[in-house]
């Protein structure tokens, strides 16, 4: 390996205890054979990827490993068998995760010993799958490179899972009758993580209408308000009474004129820029 990111060090720890920082990055392995566990531990024992080495969890089958992720929201990676308490527990906990749960972050790589019952490229093209892998090929360098592969993806696809999580909120809210002002107080206590409730309102800033907002006429304004809200083209198309391929148009004079380059940050910026808006006007 040649990625100075990636190390071995000499510590002698324990790996399955739970993470008492953010020096660890949660793995777990579900497979009904305790022997795949053990050797699973013994191969990324002295891991580590960019200073944070491994805290592994155990499942001994697929109803169990759904307790786990329902109590661990911050699983970087599963290693998941197919076949356990029947013959696709596994592809069954992977559709639970990704749509019970509504996870599209952690990893999930699967090993198996029988793959017949689970053939590569169905697998691949009809779950939410991130590699395959069978157990007969499993040595250590193959499960550092897919750990390795894993945990960079799960880095890069974190940050913008956790902004649509957010306006996903306020797109529920919105479908629910909040008003602009209540959608505008839960976006600063997404964004900042503050509660308004503990901190004084500022007095009300004169504050004159942004540029960037300006330059959108009031069709543009109308399609990034229901984008702020979640909404998709289909369904702004649907209630502007237009063709769909005119809100893609109108999307990039918005993203042009705002000097952004896509949905969520043409929503966040929008948003930001109302709510000076908003705060400046006489309550």
């Amino acid at each position: 390996m040649t990625d100075s990111s990636l190390h071995f060090v000499d510590e002698r720890r324990d790996d399955t205890r739970p993470p008492t920082d953010r020096r660890h990055w949660k793995v777990l392995i579900v497979d009904d054979e305790p022997d795949v566990h053990s050797l699973t531990k013994l191969l990324l024992r002295n891991f580590n990827y960019r200073k944070r080495g491994l805290t592994f969890l155990s499942a001994y089958s697929a109803t169990e490993a759904r307790d786990v992720m329902r109590d661990n929201t911050d699983i970087a990676l599963v290693l998941l068998d197919v076949v356990m308490e029947t013959e696709h527990a596994g592809l069954a906990l992977v559709d639970y995760i990704r749509t019970d749960l509504n996870n599209k972050s952690t990893q999930i790589v699967i090993r198996t010993g029988q793959p017949g019952q689970a053939p590569p490229l169905t697998v691949v093209s009809n779950h939410g799958i991130n590699d395959y892998k069978e157990k007969t090929e499993i040595t250590q360098q193959s499960m550092i490179l897919t750990v390795v592969k894993a945990l960079r993806l799960y880095e890069e696809f974190l940050p913008s899972y956790t902004a649509a999580a957010k306006f996903a909120n306020l797109a529920e809210r919105a479908r629910n009758g909040a008003d602009d002002r209540e959608l505008l107080r839960v976006l600063r206590q997404e964004l900042d993580g503050l509660d308004d409730s503990v901190r004084p309102n500022p007095p009300p800033q004169p504050a004159e209408a942004d540029p960037r907002l300006a330059a959108l006429t009031e069709r543009e304004r109308e399609v990034l308000k229901w984008v702020s809200q979640g909404d998709s083209n289909k369904a702004i198309a649907i209630r502007l009474g237009v063709q769909e391929v005119t809100v893609k148009a109108h999307l990039r004079q918005i993203f042009t004129k705002m000097q952004v380059f896509n949905r969520t940050q043409a929503a966040s910026l929008a948003l930001r820029l109302l709510e000076r808006e908003t705060d400046s006007q006489p309550r």
